[in-house]
């Protein structure tokens, strides 16, 4: 995958913008709630920037993002009082996030690791001559 970063850092820019889309159908019920949100929100854009600039570093912050979104998604699966948009759009977030991980650090370590694999496989064998 050649444009690994570039295909990765779209997919999360796309949860930032689901993201602003939350703002509008969650009701926040207090400062501190709002203010992770926000806080959460700027890490997706500050992550879709240091993945397009190739950090590697960036991976580790990408777990965190998934992290909170699965614990995020967790708890507002159980609320009446949540707006189904904003338990699907929380679900795409999680499901894209996810896709970005494995497009960025997954499937090519399952290459390689294929690729290893038939090196060993698919090594020359040495004739016998005396045959």
């Amino acid at each position: 995958m050649k444009n690994k970063y570039s295909l990765s850092s779209n997919l999360i820019l796309i949860t930032f913008l689901i993201g602003i889309v939350n703002l509008f159908f969650y009701d926040y019920e207090s400062t501190q709630e709002t203010i992770v949100f926000i806080s959460i929100l700027s890490m997706r854009y500050l992550l879709f920037i240091l993945i397009k600039r190739r950090f590697e570093w960036s991976k580790y912050l990408l777990v965190l993002i998934i992290l909170r979104s699965i614990y995020r998604l967790y708890s507002v699966m159980g609320d009446m009082d949540v707006s189904p948009v904003t338990k699907v759009n929380l679900t795409l977030q999680l499901i894209i996030s996810l896709l970005a991980f494995a497009i960025l650090i997954v499937f090519p370590r399952v290459k390689e690791w294929i690729n290893d694999k038939r090196k060993y496989i698919s090594a020359p064998r040495v004739s016998n001559p005396q045959h």
